[in-house]
Order: C-alpha cells, then structure tokens, then sequence
C-alpha cells in the first residue's frame, strides 16, 4: 500500500476489508473490525502507517483539507481554493525547509494583497500543527506573517454597480448579482440556495438549508424586494433544476469566471463578495438601523456590522459633532 492512493472499506466475510487499487490491480485486506465505523478508523490507520512517502507540505495540506471534509465547515471551499492557488510553491517542499525568507519570497511572488497571503499562511501554519498533533512530523517550523491589512471595505457606487451589472451577461450570473446586493448573502449561501427555501407568497428567502446548523456565520430567513421578486419569478418558470443559480440544469459551483469577465468588459472590478458590502453600504446610507442590517446579515449582534458599516450611515455620530461645537463663542 505504498503511495496515497485511494481506497474504500468494503464488507467481506461477514466483516470488512479495505480495498485499493494499483494500477488496474485490485488489492483488498480483512480487517479485524466488525462494526463500520471501526473498520473505517482500523483502515484509516493502516493506510497512513503504509503510506512511506515523505509528509511533504502538499501531503500535510491536502491531509488536512480531507480531515477538516469529515465536518464540512463553512470555511471547507475557502481553503482548498487558497491550497489551489499556494500548491505550485509549497507542494514539495519538506517542513524542515521553511523559514523566515521562504515566506517572506512566497509573499513576493504572491500579486495579491498581503490580507490573502497572511490567509494562505495562516492555513499553512494550522496543517503543521494537525501534522504534528498527529505525529506526521516531528518538529513545526514556525511561519511568518505579514502585517494585518487595516480592514476597508470594498464596495460599489450606485452608477458603477449599474455599469458592472449591463456587464454581466448570462441570465444565470445576472440572477446571482441581483441576490447577492439585495439579500446581502455570502456567496456560498447563493449557490447552495433551492427553489423550496424561495416563499413567493411571503416575500422571503431562508438561506439555512434544511439540516445544515447554524454557525458563526448565521444565515438569516431575507425579504425579497420587487425587483428581485421579478427576476426569481422569471427564472422559476424557465427553471430546470432545484437550484435557483444552476445553468443547464446543473448547480454552479463557482460564480468568480463571470465576474471576472463582467469586470474585465466594464471596466469596474467586482468579486461576489463585493455585493454583500455594496448591499450592506447601501442599506446604512439608507438609514437602516444597525440592528436591523445585522440581523440581515447574520451577525450574533450588532458590533461587528457597527465597526463596518455605521459610518456609512447619515446622522453617523453627526449629534457628537455638534455636542462639541455646542457653546463655543465665535470670535
């Protein structure tokens, strides 16, 4: 069982097995365990005490990624698509080679800002500690950081968001725009969202799917305003599967091509993620109360969507500003 290969735990009599293939060969071993949820602990353990390749990073990464799947986190498709991009450098590299000045190179080379790296990072620092816990590795070199971004918050102007929107082409990508500003939802709660979590009567949307519990990252019941109720009706009637982002009756997994490209034609860049601020920006330039923006966007409270967003708001600390001038003398 040399390699990482996959494998599957197969019942075999009257017990189970584990079975992988080389090549075209098949190769299947009884395991002592009778019950499957040991027989998949007893074969876990065999297959990493075979498997006698090096725990190079990508190995340790990609061990990680499988290990944090079993939970299926929210943050699960952030971090294989920051794996995916950190792959071509860190894949082959051994542990014991990571210093200051590897980081800080890889950061060189990164084109983006360093708020992506420091994530990157981040990740590559928590699969060495998993590595080690597990004793994958014997010692976890430390990793530099670098600074925090002071955090701003992108987001798009009223006449520029008309400009990116004629941009966008495809009926389904022009669905997921008009969601993603007026339902203020994170991207992956658009493409996970089916037709029977869309109430037409009631004018809302529960963005929690059916089982999924809820975590830090909340995902609130929203209105559907007109111009959405329009559009979502439009795609209902043309629909051809239970998801209301779908193209050619297949889920979309990614929404990031079309944006790059609506950008790239408009002159404007977008990401998915730039709609919730755009909502969230235009909702407290509206007045909307801080309380009332958190519970949309589903903050525990209303000190985060406070720090972010309030002073977009009108009367955004306007009565401290006068209480101050109040009573000074004019010379």
């Amino acid at each position: 069982m040399s390699g990482v290969r996959p494998y599957t735990v197969q019942r075999l009599r009257g017990g189970f097995a584990i079975v992988w293939y080389e090549g075209d060969k098949r190769h299947r071993r009884q395991l002592d365990s009778n019950e499957r949820v040991n027989a998949e602990a007893e074969a876990r353990r065999l297959w990493e005490a075979a498997d006698d390749t090096p725990w190079t990073i990508g190995r340790i990464v990609e061990g990680y990624i499988s290990h944090l799947a079993k939970s299926d986190p929210p943050s699960l498709q952030r971090r294989k698509d920051a794996w995916k991009a950190m792959r071509s450098f860190w894949g082959n590299v051994e542990p014991a080679m990571i210093d200051d000045e590897m980081c800080i190179d890889y950061r060189a080379r990164r084109p983006v800002a360093d708020s992506t790296v420091r994530y990157e990072l981040l990740l590559l620092s928590t699969a060495l500690n998993w590595a080690k816990k597990k004793e994958h590795i014997l010692d976890r070199p430390s990793i530099w950081l670098p600074e925090k971004d002071a955090y701003r918050i992108r987001y798009l102007e009223r006449n520029d968001f008309e400009e990116f929107y004629g941009a966008v082409k495809s009926p389904h990508a022009r669905l997921y725009v008009l969601l993603g500003v007026y339902t203020i939802a994170r991207p992956s709660a658009i493409l996970e969202l089916e037709w029977s979590r869309v109430d037409f009567e009631r004018r809302q949307i529960d963005l929690n799917p059916v089982g999924r519990r809820q975590t830090a990252k909340r995902r609130p019941i929203v209105p559907i305003n007109s111009e959405l109720h329009e559009a979502l009706a439009e795609a209902f009637e043309a629909r051809q599967s239970d998801f209301v982002i779908e193209r050619g009756g297949e889920p979309i997994r990614s929404i990031k091509k079309a944006f790059q490209a609506a950008s790239k034609r408009s002159g404007i860049k977008a990401t998915p993620y730039t709609l919730r601020h755009t909502g969230a920006v235009w909702a407290a330039e509206a007045g909307v109360s801080m309380a009332a923006l958190a519970q949309l966007m589903g903050h525990d409270d209303d000190r985060t969507t406070q720090k972010h967003y309030a002073r977009f708001s009108p009367g955004y600390l306007k009565d401290v500003g006068d209480k101050i001038a109040k009573g000074r003398r004019r010379r």
